[in-house]
């Protein structure tokens, strides 16, 4: 079994940024899952102490999710984790804005979206036990150096529908009993300020079914009892909102 430890660069002294899990990994491990089944790899999430965490988990593959703000704590981990031979990627909103950025102690990184391009990429991982330079310039949404250059691959499109993608894998994440969701990707303005729709691309929904769904296991599984939407355009759906509404109207539930 191949372990995949995904680091969620973040600044510990900072309490919001520690105060919600990271849930882009969450959705990453539980696209892996649904696409390998549990037996190929063992997946750990984890946000501090990662020195000790890369001696004591041993991973074959280490993921990194950062921020511009916090990259350079970003790159501090790549460089431990390339101390240690093992193979780094680099996802998140800054690589996928400024893919100049990569540095010689991450193997390659993942450009917007990453769950299906973070399947592929494991794929060749599983044939070859390596990130091949030769084999990467078929795999779309990616940047990576060959002969110190940098390469950036042809644009990965945004999946749709959004129903696609697995509901993610919460039981590696520390829930409390007030957690959050997304129900739904992108944004359709284009703000200077905001990176949002270059990274999500358009506006994409998931269904009324799977986020009541979403609700239900954080409910019934995880028992959370206070739910926040993170999306940057919830209410843009009208007729979508009112049938999350009416499915969750129940005794002892508000909405």
């Amino acid at each position: 079994m191949h372990k995949i430890l995904l680091i969620n660069a973040v600044n510990p002294s900072v309490e919001v940024e520690i105060r919600y899990p990271p849930l882009g990994l969450g959705y990453l491990a539980g696209s892996l899952r649904n696409r390998f089944g549990c037996d190929l790899f063992h997946f750990k999430i984890c946000d501090r102490d990662i020195e000790r965490e890369l001696c004591s988990f041993h991973p074959d593959i280490v993921g990194i999710s950062s921020v511009s703000q916090n990259y350079n704590i970003a790159k501090k981990y790549a460089a431990a984790a390339r101390s240690m031979g093992i193979p780094v990627v680099i996802g998140g909103i800054h690589i996928s804005m400024l893919p100049g950025s990569l540095t010689g102690d991450m193997d390659l990184g993942v450009l917007g979206e990453g769950e299906e391009t973070m399947a592929e990429l494991m794929e060749l991982f599983l044939e070859t036990g390596q990130f091949p330079e030769k084999r990467l310039s078929g795999i779309k949404g990616i940047v990576y150096r060959t002969e110190g250059r940098l390469q950036l691959t042809a644009a990965r499109p945004a999946v749709t529908p959004l129903d696609e993608i697995p509901l993610p894998a919460r039981d590696l994440l520390k829930i409390e009993r007030h957690s959050y969701i997304f129900s739904s990707r992108g944004c359709p303005y284009r703000c200077t300020f905001c990176a949002s729709s270059r990274y999500w691309d358009k506006l994409r929904f998931f269904s009324p079914e799977y986020v009541v769904g979403e609700i239900r296991e954080l409910v019934n599984r995880y028992d959370v009892r206070f739910i926040s939407f993170f999306d940057d355009l919830m209410m843009a759906d009208r007729k979508r909102l009112a049938k999350i509404v009416s499915s969750l109207q129940m005794p002892g539930r508000t909405c």
